[in-house]
């Protein structure tokens, strides 16, 4: 089974970085305790975050009109070369070594995924992020040398049950379940009514509504979960009026007699349980409110960690 690839490409993330460059002469713009940042270095960076920044706002950006959104991306683009070099620097001094078989590994699947998307699919996705391939290596492999380094200088940050409750007991508002009911549905497409109305036979004829989303349903988010939306269902919930319409009809344990359209093709909707709205209870929540309380501990610990770093380090800004 491939691996499922996540690219984030965002001016928020704390690395990114130019692809290599072949300029060894190109013009030296700073040094991080003595390694070289190039122009070369900081224009291939720098197309990456523009045509990013782009792509998300779905804007075209004028050197005239847009001064200041172009001077803070060009300050980005800087910090996180700098940024980029001392993470290198940091993990070789920890000792933590590159896997550059997970990084080609990545790298194909990336690959094998554009190219089953469209035709030259791969060789679009580089000229749409403007990355090169080599830039788009050097970024996959600061990532892996930037979580390892993580976990390694986090590895002793935890948060105790005290903490957590706590926290609980001091933020219940966010523990607040609105009630409703739990949706499981079937999805099968517009030209398929058909079989969405033999699905509803073998229903009828005590078919198990999960082994029946599985085999047949076309909606990736809740197919391998039986069809389970995963949360409950109210009268506020943001679904299509359709489909909500069909959801609030239902009983415990009754599911829709007729397919239900609506614009993503035909639903089969079962009801299970319903919720009173009310505060989750502690125990509820505890075990994912710990680790969302250690990760966050662990990004502020780290991140101060990399702060400390880049003051002890001589870092020499020559743009001027």
């Amino acid at each position: 089974m491939k691996r499922k690839v996540f690219l984030i490409l965002v001016l928020g993330l704390a690395i990114m970085l130019a692809g290599c460059n072949s300029a060894k002469t190109a013009k030296t713009i700073a040094e991080v305790n003595g390694e070289k940042i190039t122009q070369a270095d900081f224009d291939e960076l720098y197309a990456v975050l523009k045509a990013d920044y782009e792509f998300k706002q779905m804007v075209t950006l004028d050197k005239t009109k847009d001064k200041e959104i172009l001077k803070d991306l060009e300050s980005k683009t800087f910090e996180n070369l700098v940024l980029q070099k001392l993470i290198r620097q940091e993990a070789s001094k920890q000792g933590i070594k590159l896997d550059k078989k997970e990084v080609d590994a990545t790298i194909k699947d990336i690959k094998d995924s554009k190219n089953e998307e469209s035709k030259d699919g791969y060789k679009k996705f580089l000229d749409e992020t403007k990355f090169s391939e080599a830039g788009l290596k050097e970024y996959l492999e600061t990532q892996q040398l930037n979580n390892k380094l993580s976990e390694k200088v986090t590895a002793d940050v935890t948060v105790n049950e005290t903490d957590v409750r706590k926290y609980y007991d001091e933020n219940k508002d966010q523990f607040r379940n609105p009630g409703g009911i739990q949706i499981s549905h079937i999805l099968v497409a517009k030209e398929d009514l058909a079989q969405a109305e033999q699905i509803i036979t073998k229903l009828n004829q005590d078919a198990d509504f999960a082994a029946l989303a599985k085999e047949y349903s076309i909606d990736p988010g809740s197919k391998n979960n039986g069809g389970d939306l995963g949360t409950p269902v109210n009268a506020s919930s943001n679904l299509v009026p359709e489909f909500l319409k069909a959801v609030l009809a239902l009983e415990p344990g009754q599911y829709t007699q007729k397919p239900v359209e609506s614009e993503f093709g035909y639903h089969i909707i079962k009801a299970g349980a319903r919720t009173e709205a009310g505060i989750m209870p502690f125990d509820q929540v505890k075990a994912e409110l710990l680790n969302e309380l250690e990760n966050q501990e662990k990004y502020q610990y780290y991140n101060d960690y990399l702060e400390k770093v880049k003051k002890n380090s001589q870092i020499k800004d020559l743009r001027k």
